[in-house]
């Protein structure tokens, strides 16, 4: 449809104009696109099948003064009486003190409400005006300053005129194929619908259409990042990393085995790698990691690895040195806490080419810090960064390779969303050596036993640790919640053990130390809301105990469970619940016999939504207008499939059908580039 301001439109009042204008609307198309956000069914029913306290619509005129009555404060109802076939009851709608200028003797209403206590009193819940709206389905709009009524009128006379202009932006092929209507329908069902089902027929048509959007404009991505050749193929050193994997004490799983290839094989491509690699917790990512830093090194290129956190940079630091030390390396550590001096000497080194390996947190992508020339990033944890993080680190080099890496397991259709431009390899396979996690809910009576056990883990050097629960309502909460705890624990384990304590209003430098404590083993039993460090490899813990963990999602839960997953010893999860229900006890059962983190994320994504796996801040990419992930994901199956075949026809880039999808997908293509430039 071409461009039709509104203000050329005769039938709507300049004062309307001027009110729609303030809300965006200054066109047709944008009156037209604004659906409504719910409806409201005013399907006459007769008064003779009316129940007590059942909803139901009766249509009948005020047949008596309307009065307000103040019960108490912010309580207020109106009262009248009403005529309905014949038959006078009594009327109440509360806090609408407004209507009264509205409902005089006489006027007709169409009033959905239940009878409360007898047949003769009714409470309205809803009601139209019958001279003002003659519908049965009412669609609600999100309006501000115009009432209900003049705004469907405007819609109206706006869809009569214009309905034959509305173009399609779908082919026809892939409507018929999933029987949905096309876009002149669409408008008649959203604005003007008969019947729920219409309303239902209409809002199928707009999920499909504003998932296939975007799964195309994902894969548009994708096929511009392999049409840009401008990324110089890497020729690693195939013998070097042949001699890495024979020095390894353990063999590769085939999952690992096919990671590292489908990595090697983004390497030699001329454009860039975009891959995001998923495995549990102690599933061997990192190793993953080194043979592709070595790879990238052998080929000339130098390498970064970034990290959340202090301590996990250390971590994989002492890692790297130690698996890669028969090969000669420079490898070095940049933090927040690196001295100036040594700061200026690697910053020296990285961009003269000395320094091959980097590894680091956010301060690898600090604008006084230049490479030499970078050839692979690898982010851990990398939904941990802010979007702003990831371009800053990925233009330090031109068209540098981009490894993210995650121990959350995202489900299929959630990953498909959010990280839909990217290639995905997934490590499900465990290590041999591992032994899965024994997990035990318990409740309240049962806390004796998990003390004990505790206590003959101490016994056995282990260390320990418990998790408070989370209080959604303030961290502050959260925070006075597990001091408390840590508190009880000092008492209890006095002269048995040393207890720590880390949340997250805790300064940084605190939580890195008592981590790092943690980690040497001056800690025994480690006092924690959910700020647990991701990836922070402790060995010798052995048991976590999760207090409220009804509170938690199942997918958390099993993350936490990870974090005793690192060693040959055999780890323990008990999860008590402190309000016990039949949903939270289902739950929690789940983990005692689900070991696979998919189909526990799976469960999370139907039950608690995509902000579980991201925080609700990163999830944006998730948060359609109106198609929802936890109960639409067939649907975005269904448009992912369809995406890829229209990808790749040749009609999707010189089909006037097509025309609408390209440039969607086209527009969004130079947007994202705009915003890494």
């Amino acid at each position: 449809m071409k461009t039709i301001f509104l203000e050329h439109e005769e039938y709507i009042l300049s004062r309307y104009r001027n009110i729609l204008k303030k809300q965006g609307i200054e066109t047709v198309d944008q009156l037209l696109y604004e659906y409504p956000s719910r409806y409201e069914n005013f399907k006459v029913s007769s008064i003779k099948d009316a129940k007590l306290d059942e909803q139901i619509v009766l249509e009948g005129s005020i047949q008596s003064k309307v009065t307000v009555t103040y019960l108490k404060a912010k309580l207020s109802a109106l009262n009248f009486l009403l005529e309905v076939e014949g038959q006078i009851i009594r009327a109440t709608i509360f806090n609408r003190t407004f209507l009264k200028t509205k409902l005089d003797y006489g006027t007709v209403i169409r009033a959905s409400g239940r009878f409360i206590k007898t047949m003769n009193n009714f409470t309205i819940s809803e009601l139209i005006f019958c001279d003002e709206i003659d519908k049965e389905i009412v669609p609600i709009y999100k309006t501000k300053d115009i009432s209900e009524a003049k705004y469907i009128e405007i819609v109206d006379k706006t869809l009569r005129r214009y309905n034959d202009l509305v173009e399609e932006s779908l082919p026809l092929e892939y409507l018929e194929k999933h029987n949905l209507i096309g876009s002149k329908l669409l408008m008649q069902y959203m604005h003007n619908p008969n019947s729920l089902l219409e309303v239902e027929i209409g809002k199928k048509r707009l999920k499909y259409e504003e998932l296939l959007k975007y799964q195309v404009s994902m894969k548009y991505l994708h096929l511009k990042r392999e049409q840009n050749h401008t990324s110089t193929p890497i020729n690693y050193d195939q013998s070097l990393l042949d001699d890495l994997k024979s020095r390894l004490p353990y063999d590769l799983t085939s999952d690992q085995e096919k990671v590292i290839n489908d990595i090697l094989n983004d390497l030699k491509a001329p454009y860039v790698m975009n891959r995001l690699l998923q495995g549990e917790v102690g599933s061997g990512k990192t190793i993953v990691a080194v043979m592709a830093i070595l790879a990238v090194v052998s080929g000339g290129f130098q390498a970064a690895l970034m990290c959340p956190t202090e301590i996990l940079s250390r971590q994989h630091f002492e890692t790297l040195r130690s698996i890669l030390e028969p090969y000669n390396l420079n490898i070095a550590l940049l933090t927040g806490s690196t001295t100036a001096k040594v700061k200026k000497e690697i910053v020296t080194d990285l961009k003269n080419g000395k320094i091959q390996i980097i590894i680091g947190t956010h301060a690898l992508f600090q604008k006084d810090v230049e490479y030499e020339k970078l050839g692979i990033v690898i982010a851990d944890e990398e939904h941990r960064f802010g979007v702003r993080q990831r371009v800053l680190i990925r233009n330090k080099g031109e068209d540098v390779n981009y490894l993210k890496m995650s121990a959350t397991p995202i489900p299929r259709t959630l990953s498909i969303s959010a990280y839909g431009d990217m290639d995905i390899s997934i490590i499900k396979e465990m290590p041999k050596n591992r032994k899965p996690v024994i997990t035990e809910y318990v409740d309240n009576k049962n806390k004796a036993k998990v003390m004990k056990h505790i206590k003959e883990e101490l016994k056995k050097k282990h260390q320990i640790y418990v998790v408070t629960p989370l209080i959604n309502e303030s961290e502050s909460l959260d925070t006075a919640n597990a001091t408390e705890i840590y508190n009880n624990m000092v008492k209890y384990f006095k002269d048995q053990a040393t207890v720590g304590l880390v949340h997250g209003r805790l300064p940084s430098y605190e939580k890195e130390q008592v981590m790092q404590d943690f980690l040497e083993k001056k800690i025994d039993i480690l006092v924690a809301t959910s700020v647990i460090e991701v990836g922070v490899n402790v060995v010798n813990a052995t048991t976590i105990l999760i207090l409220g963990a009804e509170r938690f999602g199942v997918a958390t839960l099993h993350q936490l469970r990870g974090r005793v997953m690192r060693s040959d010893e055999q780890p323990y999860c008990f999860l008590l619940a402190e309000h016990k229900t039949e949903a939270s006890e289902k739950r929690l059962k789940m983990l005692e016999y689900t070991t696979d983190g998919f189909e526990l994320a799976e469960y999370d994504l139907i039950n608690r939504g995509p902000g579980e796996f991201f925080g609700e801040k990163q999830s944006g990419s998730m948060n359609f207008k109106y198609a929802d992930l936890k109960v639409d994901n067939e649907l975005l199956l269904l448009a992912n499939q369809d995406s890829e075949e229209i990808i790749n026809k040749e009609e999707f880039f010189n089909n006037s059908e097509y025309q609408k999808l390209y440039e969607y997908a086209h527009n969004n293509y130079l947007l994202k580039m705009e915003k890494v430039d």
